[in-house]
């Protein structure tokens, strides 16, 4: 009896561990993730890269150490050791990580592979680093489950609850690093308490061993069960079947996650936490559909297949009529908006409560898949390990293809509707092959069946929900406050009554809308339903993000650009004189969009001396042995996930690295929904950089444009006079009102001088804290536009202190 409670004891204490082990999990993987785009560039390549080794070392270690487990001792002590390695290894993981940059330089430099071979370069280099964690990590729920696994009759329930359980872990693990660990803590340190957590875990797990005296249970040294009579064991050729299935099952899986949230993206945005939530809320709906589905799985007399089946059709229907759910979606959110203040915690609520709309009823089906599988093809306990291992193995093989397919071959060559659609075929092909393979399926009943099935089919795709794409890239995650008075008539006037769509693409990494005013003709340009560019409102920013630097460099003839949006910026470089400008752009859609602003871009796609560079802008940096006199960088906002890393101290040392002598790197700078010590925090990163700092506000309470260099800055009124009668130049400057020198000049705010009183001290924003992505979301809708300006105003000074003056520069206030 005491035996009996202690056993009991420490299983309890083992559930817990893996439940951390979940957390410990996730929070790995989010901040190898945000490492490794860091060293290899934010590309989907990059990204698909780190996920496909991170699932490939988790299939990997459940199907190896899976079929070890069985032929080993207890199962608790190599959990344990698992534990172990996984903490030690990422302590290590930082500086294999930047090991790496100088291999794939040399690489870069010497092989110029292509691009997608120079992918699969990469692919190799992380997988190399990852497979050792990541094997160690796929093989806990094998290992577990040859010790929890202990009576037939209570399969599904053992190994689903386990499942369950660490998936549960996962989401804390998800929501603990995306919502305290990394903003409050930074990178390194999230990884040093995943690391200890892990060295608990197993030093835990050694304790609830000598608890357990139970010596044989522990062991697991059971023959084979008998069945009871309750269901045979499956033919060889039904189990690969439903093996296949399964594998089809987690392909499928994924094709939804990356689907919706490319959709959820443009509901609730771009931003870090949006996609913790996201990615929160889906592993949630798998959680509880397992944790449902093993409580239900032993009791049930339906056969296990039959119940994979159902589930398979629950996740079609499911996934289905959230297509009906997603065109709503948008008026749904400003709805909740507005009646909440979106300065407080509230604002996560609502993106959690929409994502949970599209999410759960189909996550539910697809969590209790895995028990179902389980209880059918496990075989018997003396392999149970190996058959756990298996199980998940092809299920993480068949997420591997379907996440990678989804990013980089439906989405782009589909849309992201006719994807989702995909995923409901294979769900419905799912169900008419287990059918199929039934062991006690009727020939008339399975012909009616699979009829069905294809009816349903051909209904599910001649019966679809037609999107309104200027609704769905409304952005209403970013614009919901800018409406007054919610009604079904001014929110269709705001998001798609007054506009006539010019483009729409659903790219690599994001959509991109271009689309007219029908009250004007101003054009816009937005990705993920934020407007980043347009022909009339943003036209100072997008000229003199140009000019400026130019011009007071006098003589720049590299150029790098960063962003290429409406292709104004680029388009206004290349008029200078024997200027070659690589413009850097990380999504292909968004060059093809530019063709819209044709008109008043001066059509920099067909300029032999600009050339379009496919890439990230730090993936660039990284591996490109290019000088250039001037680095215009003019990304989205800096609290956008992705943009957010061309924002930080790291980004501007990298550009000034690839600065000649004497070179400019020039910063666009929000004012707007950014409080001043954010504000005050970017700019004093950047003045860490670059010593000799100049401001110029472009846009009138908008936007800041940051000239930095390692040299001393000066205005040279005399040349800048000359190089502006150049009869292009004098014309592209004239449309934003900048006629002469002192046109310029009344745009100028701060120099060196004033910089250092200005932003104070502080913090700076990293790579390691991400202060901005994490900090900026939180007060995205207060209203510090007058706040800032005001702030800039106290120290704004006369551009006279810098004017060159016989050759040299007077710095004296």
């Amino acid at each position: 009896m005491v035996s009996s409670r202690r056993t009991a004891f420490a299983s309890l204490i083992v559930c817990g561990c893996f439940f951390v082990s979940g957390a410990s999990s996730l929070i790995y993987e989010v901040v190898w993730t945000r490492m490794l785009v860091l060293v290899f560039g934010s590309t989907t390549f990059a990204i698909s890269t780190v996920l496909t080794a991170f699932m490939a070392g988790l299939a990997l270690g459940s199907l190896l150490l899976g079929r070890a487990a069985d032929r080993r001792g207890s199962p608790l002590l190599i959990y344990a050791l698992l534990e172990a390695v996984i903490g030690i290894y990422a302590l290590f993981i930082p500086a294999i990580f930047s090991s790496l940059t100088p291999i794939y330089k040399y690489v870069w430099l010497h092989f110029e592979p292509s691009f997608y071979l120079f992918s699969l370069i990469r692919f190799a280099l992380v997988f190399i680093v990852l497979v050792i964690p990541a094997t160690c990590m796929g093989a806990t729920l094998p290992v577990l489950a040859k010790y929890y696994a202990r009576r037939w009759e209570r399969l599904g329930f053992s190994i689903g609850m386990l499942y369950a359980l660490n998936t549960f872990g996962a989401v804390a693990g998800t929501v603990g690093a995306g919502f305290l660990l990394i903003p409050n803590l930074g990178v390194r340190w999230t990884i040093w308490i995943a690391s200890c957590l892990n060295l608990l875990l197993a030093a835990v797990v050694l304790l609830a061993q000598k608890i357990a005296t139970d010596r044989e249970v522990v062991g697991h040294k059971a023959k084979q069960v008998s069945l009871s009579g309750q269901e045979s064991l499956l033919p060889r050729r039904t189990t690969i079947a439903v093996l296949a299935c399964f594998a089809a099952s987690g392909a499928a899986a994924m094709i939804y996650e990356v689907a919706w949230s490319r959709l959820l993206s443009l509901i609730i945005g771009p931003s870090v936490y949006a996609f913790s939530i996201m990615l929160a809320t889906f592993l949630v709906g798998l959680a509880v559909g397992s944790a449902i589905i093993s409580l239900l799985i032993d009791r049930l007399r339906l056969h296990s297949l039959t119940v994979f089946l159902l589930l398979e059709i629950g996740v079609a229907v499911g996934s289905y009529f959230t297509l009906f759910g997603f065109g709503k979606l948008p008026y749904w959110f400003t709805v909740l908006f507005k009646r909440i203040d979106p300065a407080s915690p509230m604002i996560f609520i609502i993106q959690m409560l929409v994502c949970f709309m599209v999410m759960l009823v189909p996550t539910l089906f697809l969590g209790g898949v895995f028990p179902a599988v389980v209880r059918g093809c496990a075989g018997n306990l003396v392999h149970i390990s190996r058959s756990t291992g298996k199980i998940y193995a092809v299920n993480t093989f068949g997420a591997i293809v379907g996440s990678f397919a989804t990013g980089f071959l439906l989405i782009p060559a589909l849309g992201i509707q006719p994807t989702i659609m995909v995923g409901i075929s294979i769900n419905l092909l799912i169900a008419g092959i287990l059918l199929l393979a039934h062991p006690f399926s009727r020939a008339v009943l399975t012909r009616v069946c699979l009829g069905l099935i294809l009816l349903a089919g051909l209904v599910a795709y001649i019966w679809q929900p037609n999107w309104n794409k200027l609704l769905m890239s409304s952005g209403m995650y970013y614009y919901a406050n800018q409406i007054n008075r919610l009604s079904q008539e001014s929110f269709y006037r705001f998001t798609e009554g007054n506009y006539n769509l010019l483009y729409y693409k659903e790219g690599i990494t994001t959509t991109v809308t271009v689309a007219r005013d029908k009250n004007s003709t101003n054009i816009w340009l937005a990705t993920n339903g934020k407007i980043d560019a347009s022909s009339e409102s943003d036209m100072p920013t997008q000229v003199l993000s140009a000019h400026l630097p130019m011009l007071i460099h006098g003589r720049a003839k590299e150029v790098m650009v960063v962003g290429w949006a409406s292709g104004v910026t680029v388009g206004s470089v290349s008029l200078y004189p024997d200027v070659r400008v690589a413009a850097v752009e990380i999504e292909p859609a968004v060059i093809e969009a530019s063709k819209n602003f044709a008109h008043v871009n001066n059509k920099p796609h067909l300029n032999p001396r600009v050339t379009p560079v496919l890439n990230d802008a730090r993936n660039y940096l990284l591996v490109t042995p290019r000088q250039f006199d001037t680095i215009i960088s003019e990304p989205s906002n800096p609290w956008i996930s992705g943009a957010s890393n061309l924002f930080t101290r790291e980004f501007f040392e990298l550009g000034q690295k690839h600065l000649k002598e004497g070179g400019i790197f020039c910063q666009w700078l929000q004012i707007y929904r950014m409080k001043p010590e954010h504000l005050k925090t970017l700019m004093r990163t950047f003045h860490q950089v670059f010593p000799h700092l100049f401001v110029f506000e472009t846009l009138k309470g908008t936007d800041l444009v940051l000239l930095g260099s390692l040299q001393p800055l000066c205005l040279d009124v005399q040349h800048i006079q000359e190089i502006m009668k150049l009869p292009r130049l004098a014309t592209d400057m004239e449309r934003v009102n900048v006629s002469n020198v002192d046109d310029l000049l009344a745009l100028f705010r701060l120099g060196t001088n004033e910089i250092p009183e200005f932003v104070g001290k502080g913090h700076l924003n990293t790579d390691d804290n991400a202060l901005i992505e994490f900090a900026v979301p939180q007060n995205l809708y207060a209203n510090t536009r007058g706040e800032n300006i005001k702030e800039i105003s106290r120290r704004q000074v006369s551009p006279t202190a810098y004017l060159r003056t016989k050759d040299k520069v007077d710095f004296s206030p």
